[in-house]
């Protein structure tokens, strides 16, 4: 999975010299809350951000557990929020993120309606106009049986 995703950066950076310095050009889909594809001009600035989990209900407690997949998905783009500001970017300025996500065993397979309702937290809101390209992928598990979200990105500006 890994090896797509740096693929991914890749491809993004190569779509770079089809814009001007320093632009980032966001292709939107037709009545979707995610993006078609982003050009990042040669000037831009990339922060590249690793996989990112959801914090325990209780940091004192893990047993309490992580939530549902909607609660993980809003306490990682939390945390992804958190790495953005100390850097100086924010929110709007993501524009690529591969989302990992583990079947809820309540469900019985991935919540993917849980991760959307936690992205519209963030993306496509009067404080973030933006969207993002994004993949989604189900696997098998992730660090923590009780994890349903991992979440990795890109922002450029």
């Amino acid at each position: 999975m890994r090896i797509a995703a740096s693929l991914t950066a890749l491809a993004l950076l190569g779509a770079a010299s089809s814009v001007s310095a320093q632009e980032v050009v966001r292709h939107g889909r037709e009545g979707s809350m995610l993006l078609e594809s982003v050009e990042l001009g040669a000037g831009a600035k990339t922060l590249i951000i690793g996989g990112y989990a959801a914090a325990p209900l209780d940091p004192n407690d893990r047993s309490k557990g992580y939530g549902d997949t909607k609660t993980q998905t809003i306490s990682t783009l939390k945390k992804m929020q958190g790495v953005l500001e100390k850097h100086g970017y924010k929110m709007s300025d993501m524009v690529k993120m591969n989302i990992f996500v583990v079947a809820d065993p309540a469900l019985g397979k991935a919540d993917y309606a849980g991760v959307n309702a936690g992205f519209k937290e963030f993306f496509q809101t009067p404080a973030n106009p933006n969207t993002v390209a994004r993949t989604a992928l189900e696997i098998k598990a992730l660090q923590s049986p009780d994890l349903y979200v991992e979440i990795e990105g890109w922002a450029a500006r």
